[in-house]
């Protein structure tokens, strides 16, 4: 008997960043190893970090225009949410981004602008952002070399990630996406940056407990994925 033929699955770059980043994500509401979900979330940021530089953007540089863009945009629409309106100290940094950065109007678009961050500032930015990454993938000349697990924020490396994922593809990261937004915004106490539909869950998670609010997102992925699956 002939064996069936197998027909073979091509990814693309992107593909595999994605899948590595939703994987992660499940990971990370799922309570899995912490040094293996910062593993899977940084192998797909670093191919996320070089599409966008074969597409002309600067990683570095875009971190921080992500940060003042929407701020200085919905300042200048006077739409800023009140947890930055009524913080003094913020709203004194974002009149002065707002001076510094005229070229964004209340009708710019992210994508029109870009940033380059200078040399010394993005080094910096990378040694960050590598630290714990390149503990994790060499011993070569390091091998008595060692690291705080308090340096490891998978939360914060996956937000960036999903954001700069975001500028490639408009489509997200699926549930996985959805979930971890709505996530951030609870721990952050942003939950009115969130569409209204989102309410209710987001208030949902916003009374539980850190350890209950993630399991409850572990669970939430689960629904969500084997009701896509469903139809």
């Amino acid at each position: 008997m002939g064996s069936a033929s197998t027909a073979e699955i091509h990814l693309t770059k992107l593909a595999a960043a994605q899948r590595q980043l939703r994987s992660a994500i499940k990971m990370y509401f799922s309570g899995e190893d912490e040094l293996a979900t910062h593993t899977v979330a940084a192998a797909a940021y670093g191919i996320i970090k070089d599409l966008k530089s074969v597409r002309g953007r600067d990683e570095a540089g875009d971190y921080y225009l992500t940060i003042m863009f929407y701020a200085v945009r919905d300042y200048r629409r006077g739409t800023l949410p009140s947890y930055l309106t009524d913080n003094r100290e913020a709203m004194g940094s974002i009149r002065e981004w707002a001076e510094q950065l005229p070229t964004i109007t209340a009708t710019s678009k992210y994508e029109d602008i870009k940033s380059v961050a200078p040399p010394g500032v993005a080094k910096q930015f990378w040694n960050e952002r590598n630290k714990v990454s390149n503990f994790l993938k060499h011993a070569d000349r390091d091998a008595n070399n060692h690291i705080s697990m308090g340096e490891v924020d998978n939360l914060f490396l996956l937000a960036l990630a999903q954001s700069s994922y975001c500028d490639l593809d408009k489509g997200g990261l699926g549930n996985e996406g959805l979930v971890l937004w709505i996530f951030c915004c609870v721990e952050h106490g942003m939950i009115e940056n969130l569409p209204t539909e989102l309410h209710q869950i987001a208030s949902h998670l916003q009374s539980l407990s850190h350890e209950k609010r993630m399991k409850r997102c572990s669970e939430l992925l689960i629904e969500l994925n084997e009701k896509e699956e469903d139809m």
